[in-house]
């Protein structure tokens, strides 16, 4: 059996790990433009801010340590170009840019995500830089080392907040522009507030509700951002707009995307077209509260559905489950944690809705380092279950607890269920009542009180 898989990251090399375990002797070809395979690129932010030492760190296996160790022919340098699903083949370039065809038997679809890059007049100046791989690193890096001073971060989500942290760090004088009016796709305001204030208090100027226009240089060396709110001098500019699906292959082979352009796959990570499958951050997945198919790039995602890709192609009958958007970031002293929908999601999707919210220490009121936690909940008004949730604090547990609730979703707990779950107590670690239970209890007193 030959397996062809077209992308080297997290989904593609977690499927080819779990094809190998199934079966040893299959030959497996993964095609991967770039020069490195199964890396950590949530981690970049966090090398350039000099927390990890070396680039090399966030690579978790190399392209030789495939092929010598495991089996898998990782063909690092090369580019699929066209996909011929009919015919069961990939016409791809080699390094040396000499044009290739290969056969496949089943072929898995991980191509991930591309940044988004607007068509911005000085766009392809010295100094502009996306971030999303670990190529992108290795230039801003050498960028950095020449010692700019001023940068401009355009885009106020998980990226742009972390880069604006990173970039501090380095010594630089950071302004983020974000031309919705909340931070991290214009979430609830209370947490824009929150991060608003922290970043002030670092040094770093937010400017919201605020458009890119152009970018400027001199010498074709960046050197103005040119905004709705006026010039920004800068030295830097780090696209941080986001990324899209990269489902260009698939479309063209005319495999179904979604209403996203992602991929669209069923439960076993299947196309449309026989013998495809699609896997990470280019294919859709099912949402467990909104009960359709949507586009969340996440890494444990891509993980996950890289391996039921990977246990499916080898014949086994895996499924994925499906997500609820989890995801965590870090602004400084302040940690941003938040899971399945949120308030204005409710809304928009005209889901019938109560929210509560409380902020209460993140340990015992006594002991020393105790810092208010927010957490707010949203949940059906009709059932009572829980919908989603944001948490706000100076605590890094926000992470953790934020995953109590994550499992509370998954599973379809109500607010009731919730506020009676047992947890752990010690002053070192929580209150006697939880801030999640605090958050639960408010709801379940709410909801009681509105009984005729």
């Amino acid at each position: 059996m030959r397996i062809l898989i077209i992308g080297g990251d997290a989904a593609g090399m977690s499927a080819a790990m779990q094809i190998r375990r199934r079966q040893p002797d299959w030959k497996i070809t993964v095609l991967e433009k770039g020069r490195y395979t199964s890396y950590a690129s949530c981690g970049i932010p966090y090398y350039l801010a000099r927390d990890v030492p070396d680039l090399e760190d966030l690579v978790v296996v190399s392209p030789s340590a495939f092929r010598e160790k495991c089996g898998v022919d990782v063909r690092d340098g090369w580019e699929a170009l066209e996909i011929d699903s009919a015919n069961k083949h990939v016409r791809a370039s080699d390094p040396d840019g000499h044009a290739r065809k290969l056969v496949y038997d089943r072929l898995l679809i991980a191509t991930g995500a591309a940044p988004i890059v607007p068509r911005w007049q000085g766009v392809d100046l010295e100094g502009v830089v996306p971030v999303r791989n670990l190529s992108d690193t290795e230039r801003l890096d050498a960028l950095l080392d020449r010692g700019p001073r001023r940068a401009v971060i355009i885009g106020a989500g998980y990226i742009g907040l972390e880069m604006a942290e990173a970039l501090r760090r380095r010594g630089l004088e950071v302004t983020v522009v974000e031309k919705l009016p909340g931070v991290m796709g214009g979430a609830e305001a209370e947490v824009t507030e929150q991060v608003a204030a922290e970043m002030e208090k670092q040094g770093i100027e937010l400017r919201l509700e605020t458009e890119v226009q152009a970018l400027a240089g001199r010498k074709n060396r960046l050197a103005v951002v040119e905004t709705t709110a006026g010039p920004l001098a800068a030295d830097l500019a780090i696209l941080a707009l986001g990324v899209r699906p990269n489902s260009q292959l698939a479309h063209g082979a005319g495999i179904a995307l979604g209403a996203s352009s992602a991929i669209r796959v069923d439960r076993q990570q299947r196309t449309s077209s026989e013998d495809v499958f699609a896997a990470g951050d280019c294919a859709e997945a099912e949402h467990l509260v909104l009960r359709r198919p949507t586009w969340i790039p996440l890494a444990l995602t891509a993980n996950r559905q890289g391996r039921v890709a990977g246990a499916v192609i080898s014949g086994d009958d895996d499924v994925f489950p499906g997500v609820v958007g989890s995801a965590v970031t870090r602004v400084f002293e302040l940690t941003l944690a938040r899971t399945g929908i949120d308030e204005a999601t409710a809304i928009r999707e005209g889901i019938a809705h109560e929210t509560v919210d409380v902020t209460a220490p993140s340990k015992a009121h006594y002991f020393p380092g105790h810092e208010p936690l927010w957490v707010k909940l949203v949940y059906r008004k009709d059932d009572h279950k829980l919908l989603g949730a944001w948490l706000v604090g100076r605590d890094s547990s926000a992470g953790k607890r934020s995953d109590i609730l994550a499992t509370a979703i998954t599973a379809g707990m109500t607010i009731e269920q919730i506020a009676n779950l047992d947890l752990c107590y010690a002053p070192p670690f929580s209150p006697v009542w939880d801030p999640v239970l605090q958050a639960a209890s408010k709801a379940r007193f709410a909801l009681a009180a509105s009984r005729p």
